[in-house]
């Protein structure tokens, strides 16, 4: 179920944006979603302009393999679904992006991972902070090898990824509130169920966020997401890796 009022009329308008204008091929080595090779692309939308001064918008991937999807309630496992992900938040006025990585204390096994940020360079995370020129959307690329940090056991680009989007605010002790995600419950269950992400296919996949009605202050409230990823031109995790071809469009919103 699409989210209802504001966002799905947004969300229409956006599409028939999309839909009139005209595709035209991507450079060679850049995928759907603008992504070089070794990158993966994220259109972020929420249903008003955002606020980032109140709240933080967060992509989290599970690179582990266990096959769980990053939710609201990540103590119930462990923070076991939580491996990395990209933050974007603002201060006075700008907004900026980085790469986190979520490391756990072995001796501790119940408490809160610490919050590492990782440190790319400006080629390898990238942010349009107003990527659909209403404000709503904002679009990341980062080089997925960015995740490849020291602390990463077992490395993540050796299984399927799978992902979840947050909107959340911080408390007093930086601990996470969640606002928002992909799920139907929002920041509470039912809980979204990532599907797949292949990270040595090329593909472009728009993901809607489910909806039970929940009200949800506008700009915290997620209305898409869109990931779209360009394979390394060498894998080393699979023969199989499938390439964008150089004269595929920008399919992003759909046709």
């Amino acid at each position: 179920m699409r989210r209802l009022g504001f966002g799905l009329l947004l969300l229409t308008a956006v599409v028939v944006v999309a839909c009139g204008r005209q595709v035209t091929p991507n450079p060679v080595g850049i995928g759907p979603g603008g992504a070089p090779e070794g990158y993966m692309s994220v259109f972020f939308d929420v249903a008003q302009p955002f606020n980032f001064s109140t709240y933080q918008y967060w992509i989290v991937f599970n690179t582990s393999g266990n096959k769980l999807t990053p939710d609201t309630q990540p103590a119930n496992s462990n923070w076991a679904a939580y491996s990395e992900g990209i933050e974007v938040e603002g201060n006075g006025g700008a907004a900026f992006a980085r790469a986190v990585q979520f490391v756990k204390d072995p001796s501790k096994p119940h408490a809160v991972p610490a919050f590492v940020s990782l440190q790319p360079t400006p080629q390898q995370l990238q942010l349009n902070v107003n990527s659909n020129g209403s404000q709503t959307e904002f679009n990341v690329i980062f080089q997925r090898s960015i995740f490849l940090g020291p602390l990463s056991s077992p490395a993540p680009l050796a299984t399927p990824w799978l992902y979840n989007g947050f909107t959340t605010q911080a408390d007093v002790q930086n601990n996470l509130v969640f606002v928002d995600s992909m799920g139907a419950g929002g920041k509470n269950p039912p809980q979204y169920v990532s599907p797949v992400l292949n990270t040595w296919q090329c593909f472009d996949d728009t993901f809607t966020a489910l909806s039970s009605g929940i009200q949800i202050d506008p700009p915290a409230q997620i209305v898409q997401i869109q990931i779209a990823n360009n394979p390394s031109p060498t894998p080393s995790v699979t023969p199989s890796a499938v390439p964008c071809s150089s004269d595929e469009g920008d399919f992003r919103h759909g046709p």
